[in-house]
């Protein structure tokens, strides 16, 4: 008897704590849910906070090549960086700057910042204004794979990979994750370099050795991190290690790293702008264009950098700036308009037609000489080229030159005019710049 009541005894006590464990557990894991959700309140409140701060609300903006990241960050904050909310005070928008700005771009980071910008806002990178931007990144790959400087950074070939995957661009892949692989752990690189790099590695992760590499950078980035959350001591780190976690499918709002969310939370300040570790308490431009992406991403839950489906990819639309051409082109609405003199006056940068068959004179006085001139008058609906006409001069004294298209339907339609000299020869030479406009047929 006194050995079966001690096992009894034995047994209740052993209930009596699994099932005290059970009831903490049972009031840990709500505890932990209510915590990730008020973090994620928060981290949505700081969103809207640093979206704010981009947005003029009297339409003052004054865009410059810098706003570039701002781009890539609003589109995945759910902004239409091309609706008239982000327009200037000329009733342009950012990309209507970069259409310009890309004329001097020469760099594949460039090209690939630009190309992502494009395509998290809906346009395609292959067309714009004319140009393929994810070319332009192809041409510049070196023969061991490189693509951008690397001196002292890695960013711009992990920008260029990203760009490339993102379209689903033919490249030298192999060459590319080679030398990725090779050097995104140069001890010459800091900390931002390896957690940039998972945005990258997160497309070509059926390459041999990149699992590995996702593990050791991960490794890194939990052994840079401080108590406080810090990664490196500096909320630039820690914004970019957040941005490119998602990427490795880490869910940062759990911990360890929702510390590291926390902490960057309490370096915003009140204008929805964030310091540095080197700002003295001020806005840094920098550190505030990361924690724009950087949280658009903790909110979503996924990461900055995403494959496009064939659907999203088929839906990106070709970009043309349209602006006032009307000295260097004259519309007329149907061949009896021409004859009489009656042009088509423009409303903003669109010339409205009543009739389907659309004239348009282009002013080449300008340059005419020795060298045979013509133009090419393409127009575009949607995506589609609907027609097409070369015109070139008999005259070296010719002051225009006139070319006439049908146009099947009513609707609204892209017409761009290019320049050549030599005329229709195999080597044509661009005489000026290409000009574009708008034309709606009701």
């Amino acid at each position: 008897m006194t050995f079966l009541s001690q096992a009894w005894k034995q047994r209740v006590i052993w209930g009596l704590l699994i099932g005290l464990l059970v009831c903490a557990v049972s009031l840990v894991q709500p505890a932990q849910a209510a915590s990730s959700k008020e973090l994620q309140r928060k981290v949505s409140a700081s969103l809207q906070k640093v979206v704010k701060y981009y947005y003029k609300s009297d339409n003052d903006y004054i865009f410059t090549k810098d706003f570039d990241w701002e781009l890539i960050g609003l589109a995945h904050a759910g902004e239409k960086v091309d609706s008239r909310k982000w327009q200037d005070a000329n009733e342009r928008t950012a990309i209507d700057f970069w259409a310009d700005q890309s004329k001097q771009l020469n760099e594949a980071g460039q090209f690939a910042k630009l190309s992502i910008a494009l395509m998290k806002s809906g346009y395609d990178p292959t067309s714009f204004n004319g140009k393929d931007l994810l070319r332009e990144i192809v041409k510049r790959q070196d023969s061991n794979g490189r693509m951008g400087d690397d001196q002292w950074t890695i960013f711009n070939h992990v920008l260029s990979m990203v760009a490339l995957e993102m379209y689903g661009y033919e490249y030298d892949r192999d060459g590319a994750v080679k030398f990725l692989l090779n050097r995104y752990n140069s001890p010459d690189f800091f900390t931002d370099d390896w957690a940039f790099t998972l945005h990258a590695l997160s497309f070509v992760d059926d390459v041999d050795g990149v699992e590995e590499a996702k593990e050791a950078i991960l490794e890194k980035l939990a052994s840079d991190q401080k108590e406080n959350g810090a990664i490196s001591d500096n909320p630039d780190t820690t914004l970019e290690s957040l941005a490119a976690l998602t990427s490795a499918g880490v869910d940062v709002l759990d911990a360890p790293w929702n510390k590291s969310v926390s902490y960057v939370l309490d370096n915003q300040l009140d204008d929805g702008s964030f310091k540095s570790a080197w700002s003295n308490g001020e806005t840094s431009a920098m550190t505030t264009e990361k924690g724009l992406y950087a949280l658009a991403v903790v909110k979503k839950g996924n990461a900055l950098f995403e494959r496009l489906t064939t659907k999203e990819k088929a839906a990106l639309q070709t970009y043309r700036s349209t602006g006032d051409v009307s000295d260097k082109v004259k519309v007329y609405d149907g061949l009896p308009n021409l004859q009489k003199g009656k042009e088509v006056q423009p409303a903003g940068n669109s010339y409205t037609l009543s009739g389907k068959q659309l004239i348009v004179r282009a002013d080449v006085k300008d340059l005419s000489g020795d060298q045979p001139l013509a133009i090419l008058v393409k127009v575009m609906k949607g995506k589609s080229v609907v027609g097409m006409a070369v015109v070139e001069s008999n005259s070296a004294d010719a002051q225009y030159l006139t070319a006439g298209l049908p146009l099947s339907s009513r609707g609204n339609y892209l017409v761009e005019i290019n320049y050549w000299y030599n005329g229709l020869s195999e080597k044509p030479e661009v005489a000026q710049d290409s000009v574009s406009f708008a034309v709606s047929v009701k």
